[in-house]
């Protein structure tokens, strides 16, 4: 599943600044433990979810994966009175969108099921860092690698250092699929989670995250 992000100027030019500046402080702040929202975006137009049927979909290629990930969303909303339901159960063939015409295809059958939203989640970067200094080559999403902001970044490294610190960048987009197509995303959230203790961990704390966007 691949849709069109809306270019939102001011969204997006938050957002690069707080990957980037999140990134610097993370390099001086040392290796604990830590989870934030980095940036969120929501429309004028996310309470019209109020009475959707969202779809969690997570873009992952280990089914075990993107199971539990979708699980663990919906499982949350629905502990918040949100009519939610996990891809792998409604659609379990589903796969990623290549062409314009394969979206349209996916979005008739999300029709057709009455899915009225979805939220849309993947990994889009992993941070490694040791002593101040890059310890690989900083992988930039592509959503936002053409931004100025990380021009002067976004090809560093340092084949010296051992990497002994590891950051997760974890997005969720919401869309609602019943507005006007120019309206239909109305959320976006950024969470970096690093050094996590475990993989659940991760989750845990993105899961809350996302749940707290429809609070």
């Amino acid at each position: 599943m691949n849709l069109q992000i809306i270019y939102n100027p001011q969204y997006f030019m938050k957002v690069t600044s707080s990957i980037l500046l999140g990134f610097l402080l993370f390099l001086f702040l040392g290796c604990s433990s830590s989870t934030k929202l980095m940036d969120s975006w929501k429309s004028s137009n996310f309470n019209s979810l109020s009475n959707a049927k969202i779809l969690v979909i997570s873009e992952h290629s280990e089914m075990s994966v993107r199971e539990l990930y979708e699980s663990s969303i919906a499982n949350k909303l629905r502990s918040q009175n949100i009519n939610a339901i996990e891809a792998h159960l409604q659609f379990p063939t589903l796969k990623k969108a290549e062409t314009p015409e394969a979206i349209d295809k996916i979005l008739n059958q999300f029709k057709e099921a009455k899915i009225s939203a979805i939220i849309l989640t993947s990994l889009k970067q992993t941070i490694e860092t040791s002593n101040m200094s890059l310890s690989s080559k900083k992988e930039v999403p592509e959503t936002y690698s053409e931004k100025a902001s990380f021009s002067s970044v976004s090809h560093q490294k340092n084949n010296q250092a051992i990497a002994n610190s590891k950051t997760y960048v974890l997005e969720a987009i919401t869309y609602n699929l019943a507005l006007e197509k120019d309206k239909q995303l109305v959320n976006v959230c950024l969470v970096d989670v690093t050094d996590p203790s475990s993989g659940d961990k991760i989750l845990k704390s993105f899961t809350k995250i996302i749940g707290a966007q429809f609070q």
